[in-house]
């Protein structure tokens, strides 16, 4: 069977309107057909690109060819979604075929695809059970199990594809997926692009980097963005939302094709979610095992942050990213040149638009409304509010245009395609032989003894609390990747003291840049005097809670084996 490396990437409506404007005089409102038709028209004048034609693609290949419409078939008991199978039926000019893939997580958005068994449908309304009943012995088994299919007509999608010629003499397809079927006051799926190219074992790394390479040029040219998921993975596997999170949050233990589910588009923002370790060993399994639950974090968000912002989805888009320069920071041997100059500093540049952002937030809905509760009138500071929500809009606006950015994509791309590279990767000389007990133990103290260092709280200046703010952030987020193998007393104690103290050192941080943000917006004498008194209160307090709270911290435990 040949195996094919699958990569999709999303092309938002909100971020294709906007691509559109510079593109056209008279900027309006676009249908999908028009949008559509200039995807096609950008994708085909591309330098690599070479449009295919149906008798282009042999029956073998994963996919079909240009002009062709696909139906997603379903079964009733959903013994093909549990057998990672999907079968789908192919209309072209010449026909109809059905074929049957076999699709595993090999890491976050890549994903490996094989075609188990294809075969054209003798007569045009020909039953599928005609052409599948020439389907492998292998696959009868869950076939016969999964009955009639039902072809889901109004879920159907059309494909154009060209062919994308790189070096190494690799061949990526670039598949563009549409609705077929308008579907009126229904929302309709997304524009898709799906990027694939196949691969033997021995050459699965050259493979991976031209199909990652070519998503970059692809992103270069029209508005696309990683995702972890086909939207339409749901229609065709029936998998629940409660079940898709579930088997995401789960950690996978293999360092090959894994069959853990990808994550599903959130409605609502993502939260982390806890890691299981506990059957790891090495570091390197769990840094593969934490940028899995990274992922889930910062791709649960950024569609929500990118195309319907909301205070929510920043804070948490915000804190995946956080995460991940703490995970780097746990395992700095592993910061090859990749990651110091494609990733790295564009993730400053973002965390910088985000923070931000979500300064601005917490100015206007939290720290301002507490501001004009604590004087006797608290009208008099409607008309600051409200300069300061401009100020926040316009903050927002900075956010949404990074993340719909070829930049942004750029990033995300280049992070997961540093993700792809670990399972395959050889752990560095310096942390090769340490057992993962170990190496979190170390980490774990080092945090933990530079944090204790600090002096008393109530003796620093913003500047200098601000940073034991960030070496308490450190030490939770530490805590939180290795949960799973640290102590009763540590789970149930230390994390949530560090959780509280990193929360009272922010609150302190937060009045100290609502002072700057209340200078820059020049208000009133009064209102600054009353701003100045009001924040060095709220800053003795939060930092005389942080230190009762630092003192109070026990030391963090790592257990051997199984926590307990």
């Amino acid at each position: 069977m040949v195996c094919h490396f699958e990569l999709v990437l999303s092309l938002p409506r909100p971020a294709a309107h906007a691509w559109m404007v510079p593109r056209n005089e008279n900027p309006r409102a676009w249908s999908d057909d028009e949008l559509g038709a200039a995807f096609v028209e950008a994708l085909s004048g591309a330098p690599r690109a070479a449009r295919w034609a149906t008798e282009d693609v042999s029956s073998a290949d994963a996919a079909c060819g240009s002009n062709t419409t696909i139906t997603p078939c379903r079964d009733q008991n959903r013994n093909l979604a549990a057998a990672r199978l999907r079968v789908q039926l192919e209309t072209g000019p010449d026909g109809r075929r059905v074929s049957v893939t076999r699709h595993s997580c090999y890491s976050p958005a890549l994903s490996v695809c094989e075609v188990s068994f294809s075969a054209p449908l003798p007569e045009f309304e020909a039953p599928l059970s005609e052409a599948l009943a020439a389907a492998p012995h292998t696959l009868k088994p869950t076939l016969d199990a999964a009955g009639d299919l039902t072809a889901l007509d109004a879920h159907a999608y059309t494909r154009d594809c060209w062919r994308w010629q790189m070096d190494d003499a690799v061949m990526v397809s670039v598949w563009f997926e549409r609705d077929a079927i308008t579907k009126d006051g229904e929302a309709s799926f997304p524009f898709e692009l799906r990027l694939t190219t196949p691969f033997e074992e021995d050459a699965a790394d050259v493979a991976r980097l031209a199909l990652f390479k070519a998503a970059n040029e692809v992103a270069a040219i029209v508005p696309a963005f990683p995702v972890l998921h086909s939207a339409r993975e749901d229609i065709s596997e029936d998998v629940s939302q409660e079940e898709r999170d579930t088997s995401h949050n789960s950690t996978s233990r293999s360092t090959n094709h894994s069959t853990t589910l990808h994550a599903a588009p959130e409605t609502h923002p993502a939260r982390a979610a806890p890691i299981d370790l506990t059957d790891l060993s090495t570091p390197q399994a769990a840094l593969i095992a934490i940028g899995g639950n990274l992922a889930a974090h910062w791709f649960g968000n950024d569609a929500g942050v990118r195309d319907a912002i909301s205070v929510e989805f920043v804070h948490q888009f915000r804190v995946s990213q956080r995460r991940l320069k703490t995970a780097l920071r746990i395992f700095p041997h592993w910061a090859d040149e990749a990651w110091n100059t494609r990733i790295a500093p564009d993730l400053k540049w973002l965390g910088g638009i985000l923070g931000e952002a979500r300064d601005w937030d917490v100015f206007v809905d939290t720290t301002l409304p507490a501001l004009a509760a604590a004087d006797s009138d608290a009208t008099r500071w409607n008309a600051t509010r409200e300069r300061a929500n401009l100020s926040r809009l316009a903050a927002r606006e900075r956010v949404q245009a990074a993340v719909a950015s070829t930049r942004y994509a750029q990033l995300a791309l280049a992070w997961l395609e540093w993700l792809s590279a670990l399972p395959s990767r050889e752990a560095p000389a310096k942390d090769r032989e340490q057992s993962l007990h170990a190496y979190a133990k170390k980490r774990v103290r080092k945090y933990y003894e530079r944090l204790m260092s600090a002096p008393k709280l109530t003796t620093l200046d913003d500047e200098a609390r601000h940073k034991e703010r960030i070496h308490a952030k450190y030490l939770r987020y530490t805590l939180e990747f290795f949960e799973s193998i640290a102590s009763r007393k540590t789970r149930s104690e230390c994390i949530k003291t560090l959780s509280r103290l990193q929360g009272v050192l922010g609150d302190g941080n937060d009045v100290a840049v609502a002072l700057r943000y209340l200078e820059a917006l020049d208000v009133e004498p009064y209102q600054a005097g009353f701003a100045r008194g009001w924040t060095e209160a709220a800053k003795r307090y939060t930092a005389q809670e942080a230190e009762h709270l630092l003192r109070a911290l026990r030391e963090p435990k790592i257990r051997r084996g199984k926590a307990e």
